[in-house]
């Protein structure tokens, strides 16, 4: 095996290593805050493949630092008088989505103060999952930043 192949074969493993998560990013305001999850930079079938896999099993993931980039959503659930607040990413081909609801360390008024339906939003924030009645939970970001 050549030398040449064999740093090119490290080269690639390295990449990939980074690709799927696995390095530390900076926080949004570049202090050094570990992000252990940085969807950011990941491509759109990457972070299809991650997010599907913190729904489905997001004990995983509780407490990690999670960072995203996506599309602004939120709902109101009139049983629960609550809204939720998502940040969407679409697949490469966007014709699949998957979602993390969040919840901002600092409280915002409702339009007022988030931005329109459908804008590009960027999260960072703590996983978490909530569970609400009969067993059934969800995940969410918790204490999260916003940034539009």
């Amino acid at each position: 095996m050549s030398k040449s192949f064999l740093k090119i074969a490290l080269l690639v493993v390295f990449s990939i290593f980074c690709s799927s998560s696995i390095c530390v990013a900076k926080g949004p305001d570049g202090s050094g805050n570990k992000v252990d999850v940085d969807l950011a930079k990941m491509s759109g079938t990457m972070v299809y493949a991650q997010v599907y896999q913190m729904v489905m099993d997001p004990r995983k993931f509780i407490g990690k630092q999670i960072r995203m980039k996506g599309i602004f959503s939120s709902y109101f659930d009139d049983e629960t008088k609550r809204r939720f607040y998502g940040c969407v990413i679409q697949d490469a081909l966007a014709c699949c989505s998957q979602g993390l609801a969040f919840e901002l360390s600092k409280p915002r008024k409702y339009p007022k103060e988030y931005p329109a339906e459908g804008a590009e939003i960027t999260i960072e924030g703590t996983f978490d999952y909530e569970e609400v009645e009969d067993g059934v939970s969800f995940p969410i970001i918790k204490n999260a930043e916003m940034r539009y």
